[in-house]
């Protein structure tokens, strides 16, 4: 414990959240889950499961811009109040010690518990795809769908990438981006490859590489959130 004279308010706790951050975040939130929707519609009806995957893989980075923005929120509230004491008037400033917010550890282990499930799901119907492939597919709709999709990838990949280079939170949310980004690429070469090619087998191919992008990303989240969930409950 330490004090501060009376004229040395200003040295509290200050928020570290940045309305900034917080601005990118939104709007990359609303362009990712905006078009997620309609990336899955059009995957049901052209019968593209890359396209379902893909939209899978974008409302996987709808969960982790939530939580990114969440963190930022939560990073503007004062740690703990500053008590003032009436007699001497003097300023105390209590120990720095704050609980983990467990709150966001848990949702954070749903969240990746559930992309979890939905890359094994999307891994399974994968295979049995390429085991039996489709007789025909809408390519054409695969490829516009696709194409919009890394433009929507690439604006926010331009959006993230600033402040990315020294901000965890934000690195978090752009190399989730970039991953999506990656995958609409492959999704346009498997609808090129549809078209010209007729190698149907190429839609299951592509499933499966996003699936194991899916996976790639889940496994750190539940492995962190359960080591932070260990800690504080050993804290407690």
């Amino acid at each position: 414990m330490h004090q501060h004279s009376a004229n040395c308010q200003h040295h509290s706790h200050r928020p570290t959240g940045s309305p900034g951050k917080q601005t990118q975040l939104t709007i990359a939130l609303l362009l990712i889950g905006g078009f997620a929707i309609a990336e899955l519609a059009v995957g049901l009806s052209s019968g593209s499961l890359a396209l379902v995957a893909e939209a899978g893989h974008m409302a996987s980075d709808s969960f982790a811009l939530v939580l990114a923005l969440l963190a930022s929120w939560a990073a503007q509230l004062p740690k703990q109040p500053i008590l003032s004491d009436s007699l001497t008037g003097l300023i105390t400033e209590p120990a720095d010690v704050q609980p983990e917010p467990a709150w966001e550890t848990w949702a954070a282990l749903v969240n990746g518990l559930a992309l979890l499930a939905i890359a094994l799901w999307i891994g399974w119907e994968a295979i049995q795809r390429l085991q039996t492939p489709p007789e025909a597919l809408a390519s054409f709709p695969m490829l516009i769908t696709a194409s919009m999709g890394l433009l929507v990838n690439g604006i926010n990949i331009l959006l993230l990438h600033r402040g990315s280079d020294h901000d965890l939170n934000l690195r978090a949310a752009f190399l989730h981006v970039l991953a999506d980004a990656i995958s609409c690429i492959g999704v346009i070469l498997a609808a090129i490859a549809v078209a010209t090619l007729h190698w149907v087998w190429a839609d299951g191919a592509i499933s499966l590489f996003v699936s194991g992008l899916i996976l790639l990303g889940a496994a750190p989240l539940v492995q962190q959130s359960v080591g932070q969930l260990r800690g504080i409950k050993d804290a407690g």
